[in-house]
């Protein structure tokens, strides 16, 4: 590494920035400390490239320099097409500090302010979302891909947090186990929770069309101890027969809330689902779509796409529904979970819901000074234990 390898510009570019030219300076620049410039000098020696502490901070301050000049330009870039990111500037320099360049900066940029915004949701989700703002062409298969590398690169570098991002399809089931009775202790203590919905004058249960989306509603179900369930595709007889079965032992109203494709196989999934809860159920249950919804379409702008002509439930979805098909995923997950929180409130009385909140504390004290007693209690010698 030697000062030749610096051009005039950027070395003018550089100094104009810096002022006094001093190692001091370039130090605070580039932010690294004595020891990251001894590990660096002894890293540079030992692959043959000699230089001196000066030559090498210069280089770190103009790759510094080169990545906010190329960051400025690209910000303005954006901004001309109309987006205005609420990202921090450090946040925008990190981004650019993963190796983004000229569109995928622009892209990652994009992306990252949307899911700050809108976390956590589906990694198609966030397409849509990116597609919608025009930073992606279309939604073909090799623009879904590069969104996936540009999001696996900020996850990996620490820029996108990897829980912002939810895939349920591939999670991991494992018994649960403890290291002992202890740390069993303290799992129940925080798990308890009181079945509120044993003593509400309603039943509500929440079904989504797809695994993915799971995680995305998933926030709002467990705040209010919801049932959700999602169907994975058409339901089999036994997932359809288990859900109904438990609505069989309650005597109270039900509501079911649905969340699902506006496409053919959206509705019909949709009409397989609903059927077979029918055949299984023995008392009526109220049904209801909430979403997508053809108003969905013009409120949020939603991507239109093409129905498949091959589908044999073509014909009668663009009779009913007209030609315009989208994916759940293409609205945006605060609305989803604006949406599903609104319905399941229409079912809780507040006052009885603030009362059983108080009721609940007040057994998890009681659970934990019960807890505590056992814990301080007596323990038997060996010689007892024999």
């Amino acid at each position: 590494m030697s000062h030749s390898a610096i051009s005039t510009a950027d070395h003018d570019a550089l100094l104009e920035e810096l002022g006094e030219d001093t190692v001091a300076q370039m130090l605070a620049m580039v932010g690294m400390t004595d020891e990251e410039i001894a590990q660096e000098m002894r890293n540079l020696a030992a692959r043959g490239e000699p230089g001196t502490v000066k030559q090498l901070v210069r280089q770190r301050a103009l790759r510094q320099h080169r990545i906010k000049t190329n960051l400025d330009s690209v910000l303005n870039s954006i901004e001309d097409r109309g987006f205005t990111t609420r990202l921090t500037r450090d946040s925008l320099e990190r981004i650019a500090s993963a190796g983004f360049r000229g569109k995928n900066l622009a892209l990652a940029i994009v992306a990252t302010d949307i899911a700050c915004d809108e976390h956590p949701l589906t990694l198609r989700g966030l397409f849509y979302r990116v597609v919608s703002a025009g930073f992606l062409p279309s939604t073909d298969k090799e623009h879904y891909s590069r969104m996936g590398r540009v999001m696996t690169r900020l996850r990996e570098t620490g820029v996108v947090p990897f829980e912002w991002l939810v895939d349920n399809v591939r999670s991991s089931q494992k018994p649960s186990s403890w290291t002992g009775i202890p740390e069993f202790l303290d799992t129940v203590q925080r798990a308890y929770r009181k079945d509120f919905w044993a003593e509400l004058p309603e039943y509500v249960h929440v079904i989504v069309e797809k695994d993915a989306m799971a995680g995305v509603v998933s926030p709002i179900t467990e705040e209010f101890d919801v049932t959700l369930s999602p169907i994975r595709g058409y339901a089999s007889l036994s997932f359809a027969h288990e859900i109904a079965s438990t609505w069989n032992r309650i005597e109270k109203p039900i509501d079911v809330y649905y969340l699902g494709d506006f496409d053919p196989s959206g509705f019909d999934l949709e009409r397989d689902i609903r059927s077979k809860l029918s055949t299984y159920c023995h008392h009526a249950f109220r049904w209801h779509r909430l979403g997508v919804n053809a108003a969905d379409f013009d409120d949020f702008d939603l991507l239109k796409l093409e129905p498949k002509k091959s589908d044999k439930r073509y014909r009668a979805f663009i009779e009913a529904h007209g030609s315009a098909a989208a994916e759940l995923d293409a609205l945006p997950a605060p609305e989803i979970r604006d949406r599903v929180r609104a319905a399941i409130e229409r079912h809780i009385p507040p006052e009885q819901w603030e009362r059983l909140q108080t009721i609940e504390l007040e057994e998890r004290s009681l659970f934990r000074a019960t807890l505590g007693r056992l814990r301080a209690g007596h323990h038997p010698s060996s010689d007892e234990e024999a």
